[in-house]
Formats: C-alpha cells, structure tokens, sequence
C-alpha cells in the first residue's frame, strides 16, 4: 500500500486528548514523512467528548512555544478556527490530521468526538481532513503498536485519492490488533450500535454522571464495528451536509 508517498506543503495536527498525549506525538512522527512543515495546535487538556462546541463570550489562552506549535486553552474545533484563521490565514494547509485518540470513535460516537469534530471544521473549510483514532488506546505507547505500523500507510493512500471530489472528510479507526500481517482495510459505514447510556445518581438525588454507551452489536459487514472486530482497518467517508435528501426530495414532490 505504500507507495509513491504524497509530498505536502503544510499539515495541521489538532487531537481532543490534550497537547501532551502519546495519540498526536506519534501523529506527528507519521506527519513528518509527508510534509517538512508540520502544525500542531491543540487543546491544553482533555477535550473528549466535546463535540463540535466551541468557546464563545470568553478569552482563550494560547501559547506558542515556537513556529510550529501552539497550546490552546480551548475545545478541539477552536483550535481549528485559531489554526485557520490566524496561524495558517495566508498558508493554509493542505491535509489536517486530528488525533490519534485514545479509543475508538466509532458508529454514534462520532457526533460526541472532538477528534472527529476538529476534522469537520476542517473539511468545512475545504481541507481533506482525517479524524484518526486507536481502539483501546491508552495512556501506553504500547497500545497504538496497530497505528504505529500501518497510520502513514493509510494517511497516504487516502490523501491520493484524487478522484474523489466531494469527500473532504474522514474517520479512521484501528483495531486493537497484534497480528501486523493483516494489511487488510474496509470502507465502512457508520453503525448505528447506541441503546443507552449508564447513569449514576448519587444518594441525595441531587446530581448524576454519565457512564459508558450501551451498544448492541451492529455487524453488517460494511459497518464500522464489523470491521474493528475482524481486525481490520476502517474507513469511513463522512458528508458535512447532515440534509436528509431522500426525505428532501420527498417532500418537494409531495408539495408541486
């Protein structure tokens, strides 16, 4: 699969894990055997789970600790605005790359995902963008040994994809997998696995937390899910338009 490595002029790294996690140090090192001039401006701490929000009516605080590389005080899709509009206003990239976080963003998780949030603003903008995330990624180095071997592999093949024209966007997961023989990668959909989601009051009833999703196993064989668990790569394009066309079209036909 690696072949003819894409040369790049600018990549834009962001993640929501924070600026220190080992998911965008790596990404990194995948970035620099594409471009010489890689960006990284990312969240101060952990954003996980914040979606597409952005900080609004207040000050961010932001850091630039040389050329390339910015800390902000924000969500993953403010650094994407900061990068965009500030940083790279004259230079724009021409690839973003968001993660590579720690466990999966798969199926109904990816409209919570700030990895996946950082890439759509991205690709609103016109930047091929990349969400990429390591199923059952860790605080451990260890555990990212599937991106590790196969991430440039799958970044390159996806950025020389020059005939695909309206898909900007992308969300990439990697299987929690040791047998490194297995190249293989699908093109998946996203699945549709969310049931429910543990809830937990506290004895006075007067606050609650928010545990883990309850998923049923969706495992149509061009799903997502399917794909992680026959430990192969998934790719999926995703539409930055959410309009529901079939229903669209529907309605005007009702209505003429």
């Amino acid at each position: 699969m690696l072949t003819n490595i894409k040369k790049l002029n600018n990549i834009l790294i962001t993640n929501d894990d924070g600026f220190d996690s080992i998911g965008i140090n790596l990404l990194k090192n995948i970035a620099m055997n594409l471009s010489d001039n890689v960006f990284i401006v990312a969240p101060k701490d952990n954003q996980s789970a914040k979606g597409r929000s952005i900080s609004l009516n207040r000050k961010i605080k932001f850091i630039k600790n040389n050329k390339y590389e910015w800390v902000i005080e924000g969500t993953p899709t403010d650094c994407i605005i900061f990068a965009l509009n500030h940083i790279m206003k004259n230079n724009k990239p021409d690839l973003i790359l968001s993660g590579i976080n720690a466990g999966g963003n798969i199926g109904d998780e990816v409209s919570y995902s700030g990895t996946v949030a950082a890439s759509w603003e991205g690709a609103l903008r016109g930047v091929k963008s990349i969400a990429l995330s390591q199923v059952a990624g860790t605080d451990s180095l260890k555990s990212y040994d599937y991106v590790k071997n196969f991430g440039l592999q799958i970044i390159n093949y996806i950025i020389n994809l020059d005939d695909i024209e309206q898909t900007m966007l992308f969300n990439v997961n990697f299987p929690n997998s040791i047998n490194f023989n297995r190249k293989d990668f699908l093109f998946t959909k996203l699945s549709n696995q969310k049931r429910s989601d543990e809830i937990f009051l506290d004895r006075n009833n007067q606050y609650f937390e928010i545990g883990k999703m309850l998923i049923s196993n969706d495992f149509s064989i061009n799903s997502d899910l399917y794909a992680i668990k026959n430990n192969k790569i998934s790719i999926t394009p995703l539409t930055i338009d959410l309009t529901n066309f079939d229903n669209l079209n529907f309605l005007i036909n009702k209505n003429n």
